[in-house]
């Protein structure tokens, strides 16, 4: 079990550097996960329903870029 005390403690932190906490939503099918972007940063990547993204794993990160129209 997460000691969410901790778990707050360190999204408190992080979202003063401009980072935010999402929960995986679940299972999209057999083979995805869905997440749920912030509102802010889907409108500054001009991100809508139904757009394609490019997603990148790199290290330890997922990258998401918006593809180009």
């Amino acid at each position: 079990m997460k000691n969410t005390n901790n778990l707050e403690r360190n999204e408190n932190q992080e979202f003063s550097k401009g980072l935010e906490y999402r929960k995986v939503q679940g299972l999209v099918g057999e083979q995805s996960f869905s997440i749920v972007l912030p509102k802010t940063y889907a409108i500054h990547l001009g991100v809508n329903k139904g757009d394609f993204m490019k997603v990148k794993l790199e290290d330890n990160r997922i990258i998401l870029e918006k593809a180009r129209d």
